[in-house]
């Protein structure tokens, strides 16, 4: 059972939630001015978008718009396409949009205990604009903490730049691919690479290890995991299966050493779905609402082990992992890892991979389904095998 301060915590939360949804149901809130944030796209007005898109461009305002149709996850994602005045017309105004929000209790809930509004507005209104890598533009980044309502609106890529996205079961990297994304990640990485004050400046990121004691707490992630391994016994090696009760205690030990650094800004939720190639090749990464200050290496072992195949992750991964120490270097990281300490990081990283997709199966009836079963299967199969090749556990102590 959860402990007392994890019910008090939670119950705190579905109440002030609830409230602010009831309110929201009979005020039916339209908001005019970005002294509010809308608690959906289906509130929009487009006063509010002129406010949001135009205020740097004289006599620019929006017309009118028109929403997409939903697809709901871990939050609720609709395009968005703008028509506006001649004005915003001849600036070159951002026309094709995408939005996430949290208009329910259980989408609210879920990001408010996987802190996830404050990583996803710390992405899009500073950190992508520090950033020269394939990513989304943000126009919009908004968060209420109270009612836990949030709202971005960034560039929707598939109409601006040709982009299209997978997933497990229909696209794996080719070796130019993977090494595009390697380059992706180490730019990400080396900019905030062990940088002094990091923890100040992004206060409102968690280390992974915090991160990890508070999914435990508050969703029951741990035992969700668990019931994850039998769920998947069938896709696991089996000397791999056969260490499900050591499960928990291995993530923790590998989730405290990604906290103990050199820490950086992880983007911590790389697999297939959040990549995307655009019209003219080059591998793009979205999705930054679960980004941590931790050891970049989290990032390239669940990148490796989602987004290539077992036969390729096991002939490139040593060459990948040299391509990422050269970029590192290129990018002006001095305390570069040596070769033999980046190969034991690695190991010791893969347990997150396995974590993300073992408690995404085995959530519970009251929890969202994130994922499709088969897609989880699929990311478990891959992550297991890794684990059992680089012997994972063996690298962490157990």
């Amino acid at each position: 059972m959860p402990s007392l301060a994890a019910v008090a915590e939670i119950g705190s939360a579905v109440a002030r939630t609830s409230a602010a949804i009831a309110y929201e149901k009979l005020a039916r809130p339209r908001p005019t001015t970005l002294d509010q944030v809308p608690p959906s796209p289906a509130a929009l007005t487009a006063e509010w978008l002129t406010a949001a898109l135009c205020s740097g461009t004289p006599g620019a305002r929006v017309e009118r718009f028109i929403l997409g149709p939903k697809n709901d996850g871990t939050s609720a994602r609709r395009t968005l396409e703008v028509v506006y005045n001649e004005a915003g017309r001849q600036a070159g105004l951002p026309v094709h949009l995408f939005t996430k929000s949290s208009p329910t209790l259980l989408t609210r809930l879920v990001t408010a205990t996987g802190n996830l509004l404050p990583a996803e507005h710390a992405f899009y209104s500073v950190i992508r604009r520090e950033l020269d890598i394939e990513a989304p533009t943000g126009y919009y980044a908004a968060w209420d903490p109270k009612s836990n309502r949030s709202l971005f609106i960034m560039e929707d890529v598939t109409r601006t730049r040709g982009a299209t996205t997978d997933t497990i079961l229909t696209r794996q990297f080719t070796r130019a691919q993977a090494e595009n994304a390697i380059d992706l990640l180490a730019t990400l990485h080396a900019a905030y690479w062990d940088q002094p004050g990091l923890t100040r400046r992004f206060g409102w990121l968690m280390d992974p290890y915090s991160w990890q004691l508070r999914l435990h707490k508050l969703m029951l992630m741990d035992r969700c995991a668990v019931v994850g391994f039998d769920r998947a016994e069938h896709v696991m090696p089996r000397e791999i299966f056969l260490r499900r009760d050591d499960f928990v205690e291995v993530l923790l030990r590998s989730r405290r050493i990604s906290a103990e650094g050199p820490r950086t800004i992880v983007h911590s939720d790389v697999h297939a779905g959040n990549w995307y190639l655009t019209g003219d090749g080059r591998v793009g990464l979205f999705d930054w609402q679960c980004m941590l200050h931790g050891f970049g290496a989290q990032d390239i072992a669940y990148a490796l082990i989602g987004n290539l195949t077992i036969q390729n992750r096991r002939a490139w991964e040593r060459d990948l992992l040299e391509l990422y120490r050269e970029r590192l270097g290129a990018h002006g990281v001095a305390n570069v890892p040596d070769p033999e300490t980046l190969w034991l990081r690695y190991r010791q990283m893969i347990p997150h991979a396995m974590f993300m997709w073992l408690g995404t199966i085995g959530s519970n009836k009251l929890q969202p389904q994130m994922q499709k079963p088969e897609i989880s299967l699929a990311n478990i199969e891959r992550s297991a095998q890794a684990c059992a090749d680089l012997d994972a556990f063996a690298a962490l102590g157990m």
